[in-house]
């Protein structure tokens, strides 16, 4: 049975306004809250694995403040494409704890109903499956949360590629938009490399970690030939081939 995914990832600032609003509010809370964070960008990408181990990759698609004019039609946009796959599982790193959750918000604010991914459950989550938090999964019933750098470099995807991950540099005077976008594509590439790894772990049939990572940066420089970081995707992509060839060889 092919395994359909939707991987999602969001770029957010602290809103001025709320920031300060709530401050008034809670003067003796010295963190800013998830809350007070409005949305700037949101990628998406749609990828399914059939029983044979295929990956198979949709249009990366994406949106900025700028391109969709305000937070309430940026998420507009967003949902509307997850309704065109309403039957696949939505895929974030850390999203439970932080996406979701100013997707949630941003929606009350735009009166948005939420597609189907973002909806309460029906029943027991193992029967209807409708998101999927990789950190969470990763955790699991430990108590040690994994940055997805930490895996990435476990999976040999090198440091100059991740240089700059974990800070975009966006602030609200100063959002360059095109680099805000590339930023927020690379890392639904970064969790949807992460996912095919989990999957093997879980025992996909077929599945190989080289090889599915191999299809997906492949997929994604085809998509984003001009990307920032395509010379060094290249690179990576040439390193996991010779590994995918040289498992073929021992196994002939």
């Amino acid at each position: 049975m092919t395994k359909k995914y939707l991987v999602l990832d969001t770029e957010s600032i602290f809103d001025p306004y709320l920031r300060e609003a709530y401050k008034c509010i809670e003067p003796g809370c010295e963190k800013a809250r998830i809350g007070c964070r409005s949305l700037v960008a949101i990628a998406m990408w749609a990828i399914e694995i059939d029983e044979l181990g295929r990956v198979e990759t949709g249009t990366l698609t994406s949106w900025t403040l700028e391109s969709s004019g305000n937070e309430g039609a940026l998420v507009a946009d967003a949902f509307a494409f997850m309704r065109q796959y309403a039957d696949h599982v939505l895929v974030s790193y850390g999203g439970l704890a932080v996406d979701c959750q100013i997707l949630q918000l941003a929606a009350m604010s735009a009166d948005l109903a939420l597609p189907r991914q973002l909806a309460e459950a029906q029943g027991p989550r193992w029967k209807d499956l409708r998101q999927v938090d990789l950190g969470l999964m990763l955790k699991g019933s430990g108590k040690t949360w994994h940055h997805l750098n930490e895996v990435l470099l476990r999976m040999g995807v090198p440091v100059a590629m991740l240089l700059g991950k974990a800070d975009p540099d966006i602030r609200p005077d100063k959002i360059h938009w095109d680099h805000t976008r590339q930023h927020c594509e690379a890392d639904v590439l970064f969790t949807a490399m992460a996912l095919v790894a989990w999957l093997r772990l879980q025992g996909t049939s077929f599945l190989r970690i080289p090889g599915a990572q191999l299809a997906l940066i492949e997929a994604f420089l085809r998509a984003r030939p001009n990307a920032i970081r395509a010379p060094l995707l290249r690179r990576l992509a040439d390193e996991l081939q010779q590994t995918v060839i040289g498992d073929f060889d021992q196994a002939a």
